[in-house]
Protein backbone atom coordinates (compact mmCIF):
# COMPACT_ATOMS: atom_id res chain seq x y z
CA UNK A 1 0.00 0.00 0.00
CA UNK A 2 1.38 3.42 -0.95
CA UNK A 3 2.19 6.14 1.56
CA UNK A 4 0.27 9.39 1.84
CA UNK A 5 0.72 12.53 3.91
CA UNK A 6 -0.38 12.18 7.51
CA UNK A 7 -1.63 15.76 7.28
CA UNK A 8 -4.05 14.79 4.50
CA UNK A 9 -5.43 11.84 6.46
CA UNK A 10 -5.85 14.05 9.51
CA UNK A 11 -7.81 16.53 7.40
CA UNK A 12 -9.93 13.67 6.06
CA UNK A 13 -10.61 12.51 9.61
CA UNK A 14 -11.87 15.97 10.50
CA UNK A 15 -14.12 15.92 7.42
CA UNK A 16 -15.57 12.51 8.29
CA UNK A 17 -16.48 13.62 11.79
CA UNK A 18 -17.93 16.92 10.54
CA UNK A 19 -20.16 14.85 8.24
CA UNK A 20 -21.14 12.69 11.23
CA UNK A 21 -19.66 9.61 9.55
CA UNK A 22 -18.54 8.33 12.89
CA UNK A 23 -17.89 4.67 12.07
CA UNK A 24 -15.57 5.61 9.22
CA UNK A 25 -13.99 8.33 11.34
CA UNK A 26 -13.19 6.03 14.23
CA UNK A 27 -11.79 3.47 11.80
CA UNK A 28 -9.53 6.09 10.23
CA UNK A 29 -8.51 7.35 13.67
CA UNK A 30 -7.48 3.84 14.65
CA UNK A 31 -5.50 3.58 11.43
CA UNK A 32 -3.58 6.77 12.24
CA UNK A 33 -2.94 5.69 15.84
CA UNK A 34 -1.66 2.36 14.60
CA UNK A 35 1.30 4.15 13.01
CA UNK A 36 1.46 7.26 15.23
CA UNK A 37 0.21 5.95 18.59
CA UNK A 38 0.56 9.30 20.36
CA UNK A 39 -0.73 11.58 17.60
CA UNK A 40 -2.28 14.44 19.53
CA UNK A 41 -4.60 15.78 16.84
CA UNK A 42 -6.15 12.35 16.34
CA UNK A 43 -6.79 11.81 20.04
CA UNK A 44 -8.46 15.20 20.25
CA UNK A 45 -10.62 14.63 17.16
CA UNK A 46 -11.70 11.19 18.33
CA UNK A 47 -12.40 12.42 21.85
CA UNK A 48 -14.61 15.22 20.60
CA UNK A 49 -16.41 12.84 18.23
CA UNK A 50 -16.99 10.32 21.01
CA UNK A 51 -18.54 13.13 23.07
CA UNK A 52 -20.84 14.04 20.18
CA UNK A 53 -21.94 10.39 20.02
CA UNK A 54 -22.58 10.30 23.78
CA UNK A 55 -19.84 7.70 24.15
CA UNK A 56 -19.01 9.17 27.54
CA UNK A 57 -16.43 6.70 28.80
CA UNK A 58 -14.58 6.58 25.48
CA UNK A 59 -14.62 10.36 25.30
CA UNK A 60 -13.19 10.69 28.81
CA UNK A 61 -10.46 8.17 28.06
CA UNK A 62 -9.42 9.83 24.79
CA UNK A 63 -9.59 13.37 26.15
CA UNK A 64 -7.59 12.51 29.26
CA UNK A 65 -4.90 11.02 27.04
CA UNK A 66 -4.87 14.15 24.89
CA UNK A 67 -4.82 16.47 27.91
CA UNK A 68 -1.84 14.61 29.33
CA UNK A 69 -0.07 15.76 26.15
CA UNK A 70 -1.55 19.27 25.99
CA UNK A 71 -3.01 20.32 29.37
CA UNK A 72 -3.62 23.90 28.20
CA UNK A 73 -6.33 23.07 25.64
CA UNK A 74 -9.49 24.70 26.97
CA UNK A 75 -11.74 23.09 24.34
CA UNK A 76 -10.74 19.64 25.53
CA UNK A 77 -11.26 20.59 29.17
CA UNK A 78 -14.76 21.81 28.32
CA UNK A 79 -15.50 18.54 26.52
CA UNK A 80 -14.09 16.51 29.39
CA UNK A 81 -16.25 18.37 31.89
CA UNK A 82 -19.35 17.60 29.82
CA UNK A 83 -18.52 13.90 29.63
CA UNK A 84 -17.61 13.74 33.32
CA UNK A 85 -20.87 15.42 34.33
CA UNK A 86 -22.83 13.00 32.14
CA UNK A 87 -21.26 10.07 34.00
CA UNK A 88 -21.42 11.75 37.42
CA UNK A 89 -17.65 11.78 37.84
CA UNK A 90 -17.68 14.75 40.18
CA UNK A 91 -13.94 14.97 40.86
CA UNK A 92 -13.06 14.96 37.16
CA UNK A 93 -15.77 17.51 36.39
CA UNK A 94 -14.57 19.80 39.20
CA UNK A 95 -10.95 19.61 38.04
CA UNK A 96 -11.98 20.43 34.49
CA UNK A 97 -14.05 23.36 35.75
CA UNK A 98 -11.02 24.77 37.59
CA UNK A 99 -8.89 24.59 34.45
CA UNK A 100 -11.64 26.17 32.34
CA UNK A 101 -12.16 29.05 34.75
CA UNK A 102 -8.46 29.89 34.95
CA UNK A 103 -7.73 29.42 31.24
CA UNK A 104 -10.60 31.82 30.48
CA UNK A 105 -9.11 34.30 32.93
CA UNK A 106 -9.31 38.05 32.53
CA UNK A 107 -7.59 40.81 34.46
CA UNK A 108 -10.47 40.72 36.95
CA UNK A 109 -9.75 37.14 38.00
CA UNK A 110 -8.20 36.65 41.41
CA UNK A 111 -6.62 33.18 41.46
CA UNK A 112 -2.84 33.16 40.91
CA UNK A 113 -3.07 30.74 37.98
CA UNK A 114 -5.73 32.88 36.32
CA UNK A 115 -3.60 35.99 36.89
CA UNK A 116 -0.66 34.19 35.30
CA UNK A 117 -2.65 33.32 32.18
CA UNK A 118 -3.88 36.90 31.90
CA UNK A 119 -0.36 38.32 32.28
CA UNK A 120 1.02 35.86 29.73
CA UNK A 121 -1.56 36.93 27.16
CA UNK A 122 -0.36 40.49 27.70
CA UNK A 123 3.27 39.31 27.52
CA UNK A 124 3.94 40.80 30.94
CA UNK A 125 6.45 38.11 31.82
CA UNK A 126 7.53 39.42 35.21
CA UNK A 127 3.93 39.51 36.44
CA UNK A 128 3.24 36.16 34.77
CA UNK A 129 6.24 34.59 36.50
CA UNK A 130 5.19 35.84 39.92
CA UNK A 131 1.59 34.69 39.45
CA UNK A 132 2.48 31.29 38.03
CA UNK A 133 5.03 30.70 40.78
CA UNK A 134 2.40 31.44 43.42
CA UNK A 135 -0.20 29.33 41.63
CA UNK A 136 2.11 26.38 41.20
CA UNK A 137 3.16 26.57 44.86
CA UNK A 138 -0.50 26.34 45.87
CA UNK A 139 -1.47 23.72 43.29
CA UNK A 140 1.56 21.67 42.18
CA UNK A 141 -0.75 19.30 40.31
CA UNK A 142 -1.82 22.10 37.93
CA UNK A 143 0.25 21.50 34.84
CA UNK A 144 -1.04 24.63 33.10
CA UNK A 145 0.57 26.65 35.90
CA UNK A 146 3.79 24.65 35.54
CA UNK A 147 3.90 25.17 31.78
CA UNK A 148 3.09 28.84 32.21
CA UNK A 149 5.97 29.14 34.64
CA UNK A 150 8.31 27.55 32.08
CA UNK A 151 7.15 30.00 29.42
CA UNK A 152 7.64 33.00 31.71
CA UNK A 153 11.10 31.81 32.76
CA UNK A 154 12.04 31.28 29.13
CA UNK A 155 11.04 34.82 28.17
CA UNK A 156 12.95 36.14 31.18
CA UNK A 157 15.98 34.23 29.85
CA UNK A 158 16.16 32.07 32.98
CA UNK A 159 16.83 29.02 30.83
CA UNK A 160 18.38 26.88 33.58
CA UNK A 161 15.31 27.29 35.77
CA UNK A 162 12.98 26.70 32.82
CA UNK A 163 14.80 23.49 31.93
CA UNK A 164 14.59 22.27 35.51
CA UNK A 165 10.86 22.96 35.51
CA UNK A 166 10.33 21.00 32.30
CA UNK A 167 11.95 18.02 34.00
CA UNK A 168 9.41 18.24 36.82
CA UNK A 169 6.55 18.42 34.33
CA UNK A 170 7.79 15.41 32.40
CA UNK A 171 7.98 13.39 35.60
CA UNK A 172 4.22 13.91 35.91
CA UNK A 173 3.30 13.96 32.21
CA UNK A 174 5.96 12.04 30.26
CA UNK A 175 4.46 12.98 26.88
CA UNK A 176 3.67 16.64 27.53
CA UNK A 177 4.46 18.10 24.12
CA UNK A 178 5.23 21.68 25.09
CA UNK A 179 7.56 20.52 27.86
CA UNK A 180 9.54 18.43 25.38
CA UNK A 181 9.87 21.35 22.96
CA UNK A 182 10.85 23.73 25.75
CA UNK A 183 13.50 21.27 26.92
CA UNK A 184 14.94 21.24 23.42
CA UNK A 185 14.87 25.03 23.14
CA UNK A 186 16.48 25.59 26.54
CA UNK A 187 19.16 22.97 25.92
CA UNK A 188 20.01 24.63 22.61
CA UNK A 189 20.35 28.09 24.15
CA UNK A 190 22.35 26.77 27.10
CA UNK A 191 24.42 24.47 24.88
CA UNK A 192 23.72 21.84 27.52
CA UNK A 193 25.17 18.55 26.31
CA UNK A 194 23.64 16.62 29.20
CA UNK A 195 20.11 16.97 27.78
CA UNK A 196 19.07 14.07 25.56
CA UNK A 197 17.78 16.30 22.79
CA UNK A 198 17.31 13.42 20.35
CA UNK A 199 15.01 11.65 22.78
CA UNK A 200 12.91 14.79 23.23
CA UNK A 201 12.77 15.25 19.46
CA UNK A 202 11.76 11.65 18.89
CA UNK A 203 8.88 11.93 21.34
CA UNK A 204 7.77 15.35 20.09
CA UNK A 205 7.78 14.26 16.46
CA UNK A 206 5.77 11.17 17.31
CA UNK A 207 3.11 13.38 18.90
CA UNK A 208 3.15 16.19 16.33
CA UNK A 209 5.11 14.97 13.29
CA UNK A 210 4.57 18.05 11.13
CA UNK A 211 5.21 20.61 13.88
CA UNK A 212 1.75 22.19 13.76
CA UNK A 213 1.72 22.80 17.51
CA UNK A 214 5.31 24.02 17.42
CA UNK A 215 4.29 26.76 14.99
CA UNK A 216 1.23 27.64 17.05
CA UNK A 217 3.08 27.97 20.34
CA UNK A 218 6.42 29.58 19.52
CA UNK A 219 6.71 32.83 17.59
CA UNK A 220 10.42 32.41 16.97
CA UNK A 221 10.09 29.15 15.02
CA UNK A 222 11.05 29.59 11.38
CA UNK A 223 7.78 28.82 9.63
CA UNK A 224 9.36 28.20 6.25
CA UNK A 225 11.06 25.10 7.65
CA UNK A 226 7.68 23.63 8.56
CA UNK A 227 5.54 25.13 5.82
CA UNK A 228 4.95 21.84 4.01
CA UNK A 229 3.81 18.71 5.87
CA UNK A 230 6.19 15.81 5.33
CA UNK A 231 5.16 13.01 7.68
CA UNK A 232 4.01 9.93 5.77
CA UNK A 233 1.66 7.10 6.67
CA UNK A 234 0.34 4.08 4.73
CA UNK A 235 -2.82 4.96 2.83
CA UNK A 236 -6.11 4.05 4.43
CA UNK A 237 -8.57 1.68 2.80
CA UNK A 238 -11.97 3.12 3.64
CA UNK A 239 -13.52 -0.31 3.30
CA UNK A 240 -11.82 -1.18 6.59
CA UNK A 241 -14.24 -1.15 9.49
CA UNK A 242 -12.32 -1.91 12.64
CA UNK A 243 -14.15 -2.10 15.91
CA UNK A 244 -13.32 0.98 17.94
CA UNK A 245 -11.13 0.49 20.98
CA UNK A 246 -9.10 3.32 22.52
CA UNK A 247 -5.44 2.91 21.64
CA UNK A 248 -2.87 2.91 24.42
CA UNK A 249 -0.30 5.70 24.05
Amino acid sequence: MSDVLLFDLSQHLEKLFSQQRYDAGFALGRHILRYYPRHLATYKQMGMAALAKSMWEDSIDLLQRALSIDPEDIQMWEALRSAAMATELQAEAALAADYIKDLHATSEETTPVAAGHDAARQQDWVRAYEAYRAGYAQHPQRMDAALGLVTALFHLEAYDAALLMTNHILEELPYCLKAHWQSIRCAHLLQDQTVDVQRHLRIARGIDPDGRYLLRWFDDVQEEKLAHPRALIPAWDESERWAYHAATP
